[in-house]
């Protein structure tokens, strides 16, 4: 077991503290009401049998949630999180027994930054691992933090055929970018109502609440846990990417978080003024045990009021 976030101690094949939560409504609302995430197959029975499931289910972000979670208390305030990446492979009913948990699997130094590689994943009571993934953290020099600079953009594989559900508006929006859209400028007690609902029932870290224990961080100050999300409960929905369909239940309306990557760069911090530019990445079809499949793969770049690149994440949307 790798206790603390130490270079010099760490070895391939350590493993993490799980994050542990049995999760139910309790849960899945508090979430809900930071992300802006009441979608009725979350919260209706009958809306989720609708959709093919005995009952309603936890939404795939808090599992992304509970993964950022066990990472970052693992860290201690000695490193961040570089990179992160996970599919979501299993529901989350009510009264499962969730483990996130991560493994070593590399170190390595890459232009004087110390960086380690994990597995990592979010196991039920089963040991059936629900939402497998990778990470890559940063460890810090000095106790001071800083971030890695941005990576080379990738070309989009475009797919140009039409098929079953992908059509040719949605192709032609492949490669595109949406008009920037400008959140809101963040609260520190947004910060702090993320933390707590991500946390519950146990307390968050001291600092995403406490300022004055945050001034004694490695950032200086408060700053939002990775995966906060500034975008949430906007009254303007462009957010929305044109290029997205309803929630329906008929055959290529009904939808899954297929998963989710993200790069992480400069911190949010209260004041901070997010703008994001989106684009479809990817469109393409594959035949799986729900029959025809159609995913669309949707990256967004954020940045700061001082231009500063503060995340780049892609996340997968499957229709069936």
């Amino acid at each position: 077991m790798a206790t603390r976030a130490d270079w010099n101690e760490l070895r391939v094949g350590d493993e993490i503290e799980p994050f542990v939560r049995t999760t139910d409504l309790a849960h899945w609302n508090r979430y809900a009401a930071v992300n802006d995430e009441f979608i009725p197959i979350h919260m209706d029975p009958a809306d989720a049998r609708a959709a093919g499931q005995p009952d309603v289910f936890g939404m795939g972000n808090l599992r992304l949630a509970y993964l950022h979670n066990a990472l970052y208390d693992w860290l201690g305030g000695r490193g961040a999180i570089a990179e992160l990446s996970c599919q979501f492979r299993g529901f989350n009913f009510k009264g499962d027994r969730l483990a996130a948990r991560g493994t070593v699997t590399a170190k390595e130094e890459r232009d004087g930054a110390k960086l380690a590689h994990f597995d990592i994943g979010v196991f039920n009571q089963r040991d059936e691992n629900t939402t497998p993934g990778s990470a890559t953290l940063l460890l810090f020099d000095g106790g001071k933090g800083h971030t890695l600079p941005a990576p080379a953009e990738t070309a989009s594989h475009a797919v140009t055929e039409p098929g079953v559900y992908l059509d040719e508006k949605t192709i032609e929006w492949i490669g595109c970018t949406t008009e920037p859209v400008i959140a809101l400028p963040v609260g520190a007690n947004e910060i702090r109502r993320w933390a707590i609902a991500t946390y519950y029932p146990e307390r968050p870290p001291m600092e995403f609440y406490d300022e004055r224990i945050a001034e004694k961080g490695p950032w200086g100050g408060l700053v939002a846990p990775p995966d906060f999300n500034p975008f949430a409960w906007m009254l303007d929905r462009r957010c929305a990417s044109p290029w997205m369909r309803g929630i329906g239940t008929e055959p290529g309306s009904r939808v899954l978080n297929g998963g989710q990557q993200r790069h992480y760069f400069s911190p949010i911090r209260p004041g901070d003024v997010i703008t994001s530019v989106g684009s479809l990445a990817n469109a393409y079809e594959r035949e799986g045990r729900l029959g025809t499949m159609l995913f669309l793969v949707s990256e967004t770049r954020w940045t700061n009021q001082r231009g500063e690149l503060v995340r780049i994440g892609r996340g997968t949307l499957i229709y069936y």
